[in-house]
């Protein structure tokens, strides 16, 4: 059976909370830094310059290397050279994280990121992948023809990894070519950054855009990266999906998840406008508040 989602909040200065949403506190987490991620079930944990991935269900912690082992692939060029270096001088983070598939269920996987540069500069300077037993980072290149941009949002869905940029292109990686490649420019003109997320074995991207009276209205697209297209989504049925800055996921309700507060066919997500946790429901398009937090789902 499933775990219900978990809320994430700061209970302190540097202590991540985590609590069920019917209330009760699960555990508290010390680290600098405590980001969502994908698949659901894990969370990038930063301390000073480490970081780590942590399953808080099972206690499993895997250190990653440090962002100044870095390496590109050959053959070597003049701008690979120099990017490699000044990635190197750094200070640098981790901005967005992804795995291929959960190190608990696969010995062989990939984690990819985008780095930016540190908390006062959000200067994006690209994406780097690792595989399980690697102890160095590979730089990943971008079409020249694409101009360098925020990424907003990094998932892997049905064996790709997926960024979506904050000119609302999705990439994805060409992990032989080491290089990420435009797949879709997405063409919408929406004020705040999309989500991407997987839902029912299909890709959606969703958007907050303003509404009457500046009330929020999230909407929700299909997207098929071997057509290039995008299909509108007008409901949700027996699922609802939960938007987080770093990650976001679905639930499907069904009689094998556990009985909670939390509803179908709502969208849970954090107001671009006042930073309010609500409820959107995708039936009437009401909006109610929520407890605060950004949602977790635990898992394996």
């Amino acid at each position: 059976m499933l775990e219900a989602p978990w809320r994430k909040t700061h209970a302190r200065k540097q202590i991540a909370e985590f609590s069920i949403p019917s209330g009760g506190t699960i555990f508290q987490l010390r680290a600098s830094r405590v980001a969502t991620m994908s698949p659901p079930g894990w969370l990038l944990v930063s301390k000073g310059d480490g970081h780590c991935i942590f399953n808080p269900l099972l206690g499993n912690r895997i250190e990653l290397p440090s962002l100044q082992k870095l390496r590109c692939r050959p053959p070597l060029h003049a701008v690979d050279l120099d990017w490699l270096k000044r990635l190197q001088r750094g200070p640098n983070r981790i901005h967005t994280i992804a795995l291929s598939s959960s190190p608990l269920l696969s010995r062989s996987y990939t984690t990819m990121i985008s780095i930016h540069r540190d908390l006062m500069d959000h200067e994006p300077l690209g994406f780097a992948f690792l595989r399980s037993g690697e102890d160095a980072w590979t730089l990943v290149s971008i079409e020249s023809h694409l101009p360098r941009s925020s990424v907003v949002r990094l998932v892997h869905y049905n064996g790709l990894f997926v960024a979506l940029d904050a000119h609302n292109r999705i990439m994805t990686l060409n992990e032989r070519k080491g290089c990420m490649q435009l797949q879709l420019a997405l063409g919408k003109n929406f004020r705040h950054c999309g989500y991407l997320v997987e839902c029912s074995g299909s890709l959606l991207v969703a958007w907050q855009i303003e509404g009457e009276g500046d009330a929020p209205v999230i909407r929700v697209f299909k997207v098929d990266l071997k057509k290039g297209t995008l299909e509108e989504v007008k409901s949700l049925g027996n699922v609802s999906l939960f938007l987080n800055y770093n990650s976001s996921f679905s639930v499907e309700f069904n009689a094998k998840y556990p009985k909670s507060c939390l509803k179908p066919n709502h969208i849970y997500f954090i107001d671009y406008i006042d930073k309010k946790n609500k409820i959107y429901s995708m039936d009437d398009g009401k909006v109610e508040w929520h407890c605060a937090g950004e949602w977790f789902q635990p898992d394996f």
